[in-house]
């Protein structure tokens, strides 16, 4: 006579039963009662309470759980916005490689699998602060030229959103030599000395970028 177990459905459920006893002769005898059972409503909780910030151009995995409810769980974004670059799983995790810098506020609803009056949702609100990158500008010196011979050379950034663009931004270069918008010095100088510049490469990152 014990009921037991673990519900999956919820809502209003009406059974009867009956109970026979062990008398002989015209025995068995059986009673009945008609019972009325109500399932309620799970409390589902959504783990973390908070997630780590990212930075552009960095990967991130975090995964999303929850608990209280009937498993398996679908996750989804229900307000807001992941940063670009990233996603959120149907099974939780969010993932991906920023490329955008800022402060970005979104809601992750869980889902769990009770039937009956299910299924049952929560959610939580999450708010996540993706850092600037650290971009690195390389190689740390230049070949040096010669007047009147035709001069090649490049830089290379890293560390934030392709595709760079590269300029000149003070000093300036030798008469004759100009350096490209994707980072490649050219030309034939004309005139001898030594020059000094500074070159500055800015990324593509969107929100708060783009960095240089």
């Amino acid at each position: 006579g014990v009921l037991s177990g673990t519900p999956t459905a919820g809502g209003t459920f009406n059974f009867t039963v009956t109970a026979t006893d062990s008398s002989g002769g015209t025995g068995p005898f059986s009673g009945s009662r008609a019972l009325t059972l109500t399932v309620n409503p799970p409390t589902i909780a959504v783990s973390p309470a908070s997630l780590p910030n990212p930075s552009v151009a960095t990967s991130y995995n975090q995964t999303i759980t929850a608990s209280g409810g009937t498993g398996g769980y679908s996750y989804a974004i229900t307000a807001g916005a992941l940063p670009a670059g990233m996603t959120l799983s149907s099974g939780g995790v969010v993932s991906g490689t920023p490329t955008a810098g800022g402060t970005f506020n979104f809601t992750v609803t869980v889902t769990d699998s009770s039937t009956g009056t299910g299924p049952y949702t929560a959610s939580r609100a999450y708010s996540v602060t993706v850092g600037a990158p650290t971009l690195a500008l390389n190689p740390a010196s230049l070949g040096n030229a010669t007047i009147g011979l035709a001069y090649s050379d490049s830089v290379v950034a890293s560390g934030g959103t392709s595709p760079y663009s590269y300029a000149i931004t003070a000093g300036a270069l030798p008469a004759g030599v100009t350096l490209s918008p994707t980072g490649s010095f050219s030309g034939t100088p004309t005139a001898g000395g030594m020059f000094n510049f500074t070159v500055t490469a800015t990324d593509s990152s969107g929100g708060t970028g783009p960095f240089s």
